[in-house]
């Protein structure tokens, strides 16, 4: 299951008594604001979609494997992902390997899109009617299944086609894309209120 928050402008007085200790610190590490609220709002979702999707209701920590992706220490056979970005926040659960990847639209340059994608993605860049929006997609696809894997962006993007990868769930928002990956996902947009 996909959970997805996109009232940011809603995150006030979030409650952080509902925070893992280590969650509220990485949480309280955040230089901005924004970025404050945001780590815990995806936390809460984590909180939402372990209640609804497994009847888990305890705050649950976080351990770490060989390539610091995060798995929960009392409940290594369920599988998350957690992003965010300035529009969303974004929470996949499954019972196999997830990569979640939430993206705001935004302009991006030649420069940059060479070293993203491949040489067919390129071209459908240069030719996309919006190509920011083009870029965004490709990205969050790239990302969510380097996400899965756990091996992050460590690999020349531009060797990994997004077309190639065939077990992905995306959703576009007001501003930004989605997608998650290693699972056949149902979309759930939860608000304010559904996350304490």
């Amino acid at each position: 299951m996909l959970y997805i928050f996109d009232e940011v402008d809603n995150l006030e007085d979030l409650p952080m008594d509902l925070l893992s200790d280590e969650r509220r610190e990485k949480a309280l590490g955040h230089r901005f604001p924004l970025g404050r609220k945001l780590s815990v709002c995806v936390y809460l979702l984590l909180c939402l979609a372990l209640k609804e999707e497994y009847g888990i209701e305890e705050a649950v920590e976080f351990r770490y494997n060989e390539n610091s992706k995060p798995f929960l220490k009392d409940y290594p056979h369920i599988h998350f992902n957690l992003s965010h970005c300035k529009k969303a926040a974004a929470c996949a659960v499954s019972d196999v390997e997830i990569g979640v990847d939430v993206q705001d639209v935004r302009p991006v340059t030649d420069k940059v899109a060479k070293r993203v994608l491949t040489e067919d993605e390129y071209g459908n860049f240069k030719e996309a009617p919006n190509p920011d929006d083009f870029f965004c997609e490709i990205w969050s696809v790239k990302e969510c299944f380097l996400k899965r894997s756990g091996q992050g962006i460590r690999e020349d993007l531009r060797k990994i086609s997004a077309d190639s990868i065939i077990d992905k769930t995306q959703y576009r928002g007001d501003g930004y894309f989605c997608c998650v990956t290693g699972s056949d996902v149902q979309i759930k947009r939860v608000g304010r209120e559904d996350i304490g």
